[in-house]
């Protein structure tokens, strides 16, 4: 059953098949040349980023369970199964409100308020004697009211809008951007036009790298960001966009994680986000019966447990050292750079 079940082009470790050279690099541009790191595939760690571990909690997951969303019958073109990794956006009113909601996140303002605070006692300071502590905070008030009060709006907008007119601002986008599909191997990238079907481009999980970027953002911390390149065509996939940008390590962690996916000589990742799916696929439902997991291993899993796990994948993700991996894929191409 396994042998019929994957894809010929479907992706194994152990069995990457001989390529042809590389003669030129069609899907970056010359500053990326220039400047981006090339990832190693293989020798991959069993991790994931913090978000996959941060949104996919077990209580998560059990409210998902047992709480109906109402929007189950709505065609989001996302899919993440035992097969894939289908990669969409919802619509521009919804990316627009999300945004809103961002910037006026909590975290924000509570950042904003220390450098306020730190305002507020310079000028009390330097003022002694002129007035009192309550009658000086007054006078403040206002001037916190200004920056305050837009972050404030942003916040409450979406919140109003996703929880009184969710039929509205919750929309999907026009179709998938990308896919990663572990049983046939192939890698789809989706063109959406005004009108008619999509056009797609495919190729092996194979013949795509991994590119780390670098990106300093004031006061000069250096983040990154990840995206698959096609070896022979100019093809992109921004899977970095999943996680933002970020740490290298967190990149390190994404990219192991989608080879992982990938890989049919082992089980999907044992991480909450593939849990429900693992009976499904052959490798994985085999490795699970021969080591015995439960299948509600994450699903069932107390607060105190999962807090522990969390720390262990953290500290896991941070210790990698990918770029000092050899690179599996010089066996099997010869690059041209």
């Amino acid at each position: 059953m396994t042998e019929n079940y994957y894809g010929p082009q479907a992706y194994r470790s152990d069995r990457i098949p001989e390529q042809k050279r590389q003669v030129s690099d069609p899907g970056r541009s010359w500053f990326n040349r220039k400047f981006d790191m090339r990832l190693p595939w293989g020798q991959t760690e069993e991790v994931a980023p913090y978000q996959y571990m941060d949104d996919y909690s077990p209580k998560m997951m059990r409210d998902i369970e047992s709480k109906p969303t109402g929007f189950e019958n709505i065609d989001f073109h996302q899919r993440i199964d035992q097969e894939r990794y289908r990669h969409a956006t919802p619509a521009l009113r919804t990316k627009l409100l999300f945004l809103l909601g961002g910037l006026g996140s909590p975290y924000l303002m509570a950042f904003i308020a220390l450098p306020m605070l730190l305002v507020y006692a310079v000028d009390f300071s330097s003022r002694p004697g002129e007035m009192g502590f309550l009658e000086h905070l007054s006078s403040f008030l206002p001037f916190a009211g200004y920056i305050y009060a837009p972050l404030i709006g942003c916040w409450a907008l979406p919140n109003l809008m996703f929880r009184f007119f969710p039929k509205w601002s919750i929309k999907p986008g026009k179709g998938p951007k990308w896919e990663l599909n572990r049983r046939t191997g192939l890698v789809t990238v989706y063109q959406h036009s005004k009108k008619g079907s999509p056009e797609e481009e495919q190729a092996p999980f194979y013949e795509f790298d991994a590119y780390l970027t670098n990106e300093m953002i004031p006061p000069g911390q250096v983040v990154h960001t990840l995206y698959l390149v096609h070896r022979y065509r100019p093809i992109l996939l921004p899977i970095g966009n999943l996680i933002g940008k970020t740490t290298g390590e967190e990149c390190f962690a994404l990219w192991d994680m989608f080879q992982n996916f990938m890989d049919t000589s082992r089980p999907l990742p044992d991480i909450p986000l593939w849990e429900e799916f693992r009976s499904k696929d052959p490798i994985t439902a085999e490795h699970d019966r021969q080591t015995g997991r439960p299948a509600r291993y994450w699903r069932d899993m107390d607060d105190e447990t999962w807090k522990q796990k969390e720390s262990e994948m953290m500290s896991k993700v941070r210790s990698l050292t990918t770029p000092h991996r050899p690179n599996l894929m010089r066996q099997h191409v010869r690059y041209v750079s």
